[in-house]
């Protein structure tokens, strides 16, 4: 199994985490290699914190892969780029 893992930071939290969550949970009806997906947004708001996290499971890297290129994704990462401030990544087997 594939664990994707992505930490969000927006411009505007309140109007971005909304529009995203649905944009990225409306994945999983069209792109059949998501296994599982989670999302959720932080409550602390410490200085380490990021505003959302994503995480995304696959059966293999190359269902990762499929994932990634999908035009639905390509379509919700061009809102996601135009709004975030910063992200990271982490993909891992287990």
């Amino acid at each position: 199994m594939i664990k994707h893992i992505v930490l969000f930071r927006f411009e505007d939290p309140a109007v971005n985490i909304p529009v995203v969550r649905d944009s990225l949970y409306a994945l999983v009806d069209k792109i059949p290699e998501i296994v599982s997906m989670q999302i959720g947004a932080d409550f602390m708001h410490s200085g380490r914190s990021y505003d959302m996290a994503l995480l995304v499971d696959f059966k293999s890297k190359e269902d990762l892969e499929v994932y990634d290129k999908h035009p639905d994704h390509q379509k919700a990462r061009v809102y996601i780029h135009a709004h975030r401030l910063d992200s990271k990544t982490v993909d891992f087997e287990y």
